[in-house]
């Protein structure tokens, strides 16, 4: 449980619900980190922007990048 409060889903703003819905097609539900960073439109839309830089850098593989997310997810104790 998080100890700031997740934005209640349906979101109201539409960037959170956006995004949202665009990680509940992909992943099969909403991440929390999400739900507190819906909180503050302005900072999840930085952080989508730089989460977006970070993945068509082409810097490193998609398997690599896919690895490296469910690695630190079993590290966390998160659901991946």
């Amino acid at each position: 449980m998080p100890r700031i409060p997740e934005v209640p889903l349906p979101a109201k703003d539409p960037l959170a619900r956006e995004l949202f819905e665009a990680q509940e097609r992909e992943h099969g539900f909403v991440f929390n980190t999400s739900r507190v960073y819906g909180r503050r439109p302005t900072i999840m839309r930085g952080i989508n922007q730089l989460q977006e830089g970070i993945n068509t850098s082409g810097l490193l593989e998609p398997g690599l990048k896919a690895m490296v997310c469910v690695r630190v997810a079993q590290i966390n104790g998160c659901p991946f």
